[in-house]
Order: structure tokens, then C-alpha cells, then sequence
């Protein structure tokens, strides 16, 4: 059986020619003797696919951070193609910024189908949930009666 090394050697030429899926086999089986070096470029290779979830599962097995900026880029570019759920997805990996949830909330409430799904996002990245919420009391409506004869 071939070392751990020469496993990981023979991932770095796939990965240089880019064959990606040969590369993320290997380096998943030998982990442990992966570069950093190695799972980033793997990552940003199969980020400029758009190979999200796998760069998402490379960034977890190398212990690499995952590329925020260029997620932010992704779904800046997926919100003006009104690719919405793309957008929303990339967003949430990046924890991306209030002004860009607002863009999110703006484009789903031109879509009459995601009225909720703008208010739970409204909810989640907008409102400021930990200022106590001041309550007004006002009185109840006032019930019509019908007119007695």
C-alpha cells in the first residue's frame, strides 16, 4: 500500500491539472498529512467552479477559513440575477452585512410567493432583538353594535 505522502503528492498533480474530484478523494483519505497550503487552493479551485458545498466540506476537513469576500461577491452577483436563493445561501455561509439583507428583503417582496420568507429574514438578520420592545398600550377596537329598532 502507498504512503500517506505519496498519496497526498499524487492529489497535488491532479489538483494542478484540474482534476478536482481526484484531488478531494485523496486528500479527504489522508487528511491528517494535508498542507493548509494544498486544502486552500483545493478550496478556491472548486469555489471558481462554484462548487460550494464541496468548498464548504474542504474548508471543515483542512481547518481553512472560508472565503467570505468572494462568497459576498458570488451572491452580490446571484441577488442582481434575482437568483434568490442562491443569493440567500451564499449570504448566510458568508454572514454577510445588514445593508445586503435589506437587498435580499427588498428583491423577495417583488415575488408575491415570498412574502413569508422575507418577513423570517427580516426577522433573523435585520431585527434587533435584544432592546426590549416598548409597548404602547392603546385601547382595544371598539365592536359595532347593531342598531336596535
Amino acid at each position: 500500500m502507498a504512503s500517506k505522502q505519496a498519496d497526498v503528492l499524487v492529489g497535488r498533480r491532479y489538483l494542478t491539472r484540474g482534476y478536482l474530484d481526484q484531488a478531494l478523494e485523496l486528500f479527504t483519505r489522508n487528511a491528517d498529512v494535508v498542507a493548509s497550503a494544498d486544502w486552500s487552493l483545493l478550496r478556491d479551485r472548486l469555489l471558481d467552479r462554484g462548487r460550494i458545498q464541496d468548498m464548504v466540506r474542504v474548508c471543515e476537513l483542512g481547518h481553512v477559513p472560508i472565503p467570505s469576500a468572494q462568497l459576498i461577491v458570488r451572491g452580490d452577483k446571484a441577488l442582481r440575477t434575482k437568483d434568490i436563493d442562491l443569493a440567500i445561501d451564499l449570504f448566510e455561509l458568508a454572514g454577510a452585512d445588514g445593508p445586503r439583507w435589506e437587498k435580499v428583503v427588498d428583491v423577495l417582496i417583488e415575488m408575491p410567493d415570498r412574502k413569508r420568507q422575507a418577513v423570517a429574514i427580516a426577522d433573523r438578520y435585520l431585527v434587533d432583538h435584544t432592546q426590549v420592545a416598548v409597548t404602547t398600550t392603546r385601547p382595544g377596537p371598539i365592536p359595532i353594535k347593531k342598531a336596535v329598532q
